[in-house]
């Protein structure tokens, strides 16, 4: 699309689309923030800033782009396994290396065409795990509402 193709019309459908996916998009990415080991405000960072970047650099009229849970939970789960208390500095130091070498990973994975594997795994294992982050962020949300503070989502 190009800047002379925007009409009022759809400049304003735009808008309020964009509205309400930031709506949507930003309390998911403060909690998969939350369950990777950051403090929430890295998620606003996560869900804000890369996205405007992508839509303003790319050509394509849509995309999706956003924080994913999976990469949230491993993150989270590595930072438990090295017994990084959540939300630590040490967590804030260390999540930007693990991201660098997944992406480095990522990467080596295209090159091979490793994603013709994700074929073999069924809707209902997919749908299990995206039903258990999501009960792990809500789980870890309730002491803040009740005035504590997060809980880690591993602690027995």
């Amino acid at each position: 699309m190009k800047l002379k193709d925007i009409t009022a019309a759809s400049a304003a459908k735009d808008i309020l689309t964009g509205i309400i996916i930031a709506l949507v998009s930003i309390p998911i990415s403060m909690g998969y923030a939350q369950v990777s080991g950051l403090p929430a405000v890295y998620g606003l960072y996560g869900s804000i800033f890369p996205i405007l970047i992508f839509g303003l650099l790319s050509t394509s009229k849509q995309f999706i782009f956003g924080v994913d849970a999976a990469p949230a939970a491993l993150v989270g789960a590595f930072l438990a396994t090295l017994g990084i208390e959540s939300g630590s500095a040490e967590a804030v130091q260390l999540v930007p290396v693990i991201s660098f070498f997944v992406g480095i990973s990522l990467l080596l994975m295209a090159l091979f065409r490793a994603g013709r594997v994700v074929s073999y795994i069924s809707t209902p294992v997919m749908g299990g795990f995206i039903s258990g982050i999501s009960t792990t962020i809500i789980f870890m949300q309730i002491p803040k509402i009740l005035g504590g503070t997060s809980g880690r989502g591993g602690d027995s």
